[in-house]
């Protein structure tokens, strides 16, 4: 009885793990790049709150929610306005609402 244990406990565990590589190789991922990876492709991870008003546009694209578009459309509106004073001021950029606005507030400063 024991051994039928043994057995069907190292059958789950290769079925998980084949499933877990398999997950990665069906997303074009190598498991072990995928482990290192930070955040999501094309991201950093960040350690702190992002200046919105002295970041360049790869640490706005480290902020979740940000891709490259929306990071240059920041650079511009600060270029164009001067320097955000509140984090409310980034919703006056095209393509951040209100909505945005509260997922990303947690990971910005002025």
């Amino acid at each position: 009885m024991a051994v039928m244990r043994s057995k069907m406990r190292v059958l789950q565990l290769t079925l998980l793990v084949t499933l877990i590589f398999g997950s990665f190789s069906m997303m074009g991922l190598n498991p072990l790049e995928a482990a290192q990876r930070p955040v999501a492709q094309g991201q950093a991870a960040v350690s702190g709150p992002v200046n919105i008003n002295k970041a360049g546009l790869e640490e706005l694209q480290a902020i979740r929610g940000i891709g490259p578009a929306l990071a240059e459309r920041i650079v511009q509106f600060r270029k164009d306005n001067g320097p955000f004073e509140t984090l409310e001021d980034l919703a006056n950029v095209r393509g951040i609402g209100g909505a945005k606005l509260q997922k990303i507030k947690s990971q910005i400063s002025v």
